[in-house]
């Protein structure tokens, strides 16, 4: 006897934007930054309405890495995206990386059929781990939402929640001039404070202005929309809040800003990825106390310390620079410090309960990065092996010559401590 009770769903059920997911432990509506290691690091995406803070890597450009990934991603999931750089002039066709899924219509790195042909192979070879091929997958193709496998000669027009990036390939310009994309860099700044009345000497003023004008547009979920009218989701980046290049009217502009920013946020479709130069603001090797009031101010904090900035001086970095080496043999870059956490709608974060990389204990210093050629990821730090990975661990054949040899002589027999083929009055 079938059941008669069903579940009650509302007709009028609102559509979950593109390219977002709910949080299962708060109901938080979620967003990708790009970097699958670093979605499970927040619990699962960045929460929208929320600010997420980077402090920057010393001498080094691995924050600027994860910035590139957020812009992609917003350009591959159709959402608008507001850049915002004080420090130089913008240009995505050339700073962002590309799309390496087919359903983009861009040339994979590695075809379909070749992958599937390699990832069987794989699964015959792995006998060995047959009990961890259930296991959840962190930075994988099949965790990344991959969606451009074929079926029945047609792909899905579903938005991947996270799309697979390359950082060996660029988004073609077309496709970056048909995105919804605005660009304030240097030269739009110096023209917005020239044209304003009352903030002509403070850029923290005039670019609160142009995010309060963009998510009123739209994006706040205080006004419901048209019918008819899809909802969609508004990124901002902010690349280096707080640098030599922003002018503020005073000391503490940079945390009037953050508070009305994140007050704004609150109460719209939109989510905000902050990077800090951390390292500035600092004396005698000790940070200021304002580097903990803008913590304070954003809902998730996290470190990049590289070990090229922290331990190398900056002349050995420009020459290591000037001979191309980028250190793509290095097992790790660097670590990988949680400050803060996402607890938006919630008293605790999600973390543990929803991450694979963080579970909420151990040690502080048991994240690192690596940044490869084609891929950034977060994973769990290891210590190297003990000797190196060039040390030889096989025996040697039998035709190589052998630095030494040992003969048994006659009558002679290995003793306790003795050498082989030696006379010792102690051997018994």
């Amino acid at each position: 006897m079938s059941s008669s009770f069903r579940k009650r769903t509302p007709a009028n059920q609102p559509k979950l934007p593109p390219a977002t997911k709910i949080n299962p432990h708060n109901a938080q509506l979620l967003i990708s930054t790009g970097v699958p290691s670093l979605d499970d690091l927040l619990g699962g995406g960045l929460p929208v309405g929320g600010v997420f803070l980077i402090e920057e890597d010393r001498r080094t450009g691995y924050s600027n890495t994860l910035l590139s990934y957020y812009s992609s991603q917003a350009i591959a999931a159709g959402h608008k995206l507001c850049v915002v750089n004080a420090d130089r002039d913008m240009d995505l066709a050339t700073q962002i990386p590309g799309w390496a899924s087919v359903s983009r219509g861009q040339s994979a790195t590695v075809l379909p059929q070749s992958r599937s042909k390699n990832a069987l192979a794989g699964n015959e070879a792995m006998k060995i781990a047959w009990r961890y091929k259930n296991l959840p997958k962190v930075d994988t193709d099949e965790a990344n939402g991959d969606r451009d496998t074929l079926a029945g000669g047609s792909r899905t027009e579903e938005t991947p929640f996270c799309e697979r990036f390359d950082l060996s390939m660029r988004v073609p310009q077309d496709v970056i001039e048909s995105a919804d994309v605005e660009i304030i860099d240097s030269g739009s700044l110096a023209e917005m404070m020239a044209s304003g009345t009352t903030h002509s000497s403070d850029m923290y003023k005039c670019v609160l202005d142009r995010v309060s004008a963009l998510i009123a547009d739209g994006y706040s979920s205080l006004k419901p929309l048209p019918p008819g009218v899809e909802r969609n989701i508004l990124r901002i980046e902010l690349c280096s809040l707080g640098s030599g290049f922003w002018r503020g009217d005073s000391d503490t502009s940079i945390l009037q800003f953050l508070h009305a920013l994140r007050g704004l946020l609150r109460y719209s479709y939109a989510a905000c990825v902050v990077s800090f130069p951390a390292h500035l603001y600092e004396e005698s090797g000790v940070r200021l106390p304002i580097v903990r009031r803008v913590e304070h101010l954003c809902d998730a904090v996290i470190e990049l310390e590289s070990f090229e900035g922290a331990y190398a001086s900056p002349a050995d970095i420009v020459v290591r620079q000037a001979k191309g080496d980028n250190n793509t043999k290095q097992e790790y870059h660097g670590f990988v410090h949680i400050r803060k956490l996402p607890r938006l709608n919630s008293l605790t974060a999600s973390t543990g309960r929803l991450s694979l990389l963080n579970t909420g204990g151990g040690s502080a210093n048991n994240l690192a990065f690596r940044l490869r050629r084609k891929k950034f990821s977060i994973e769990t730090y290891h210590l190297p092996i003990e000797g190196g990975v060039s040390e030889r661990r096989v025996p040697s054949k039998p035709d190589e010559p052998k630095t030494q040899t040992r003969k048994l002589g006659a009558g002679t027999s290995g003793g306790c401590g003795s050498i082989p083929g030696s006379k010792n009055s102690l051997d018994f």
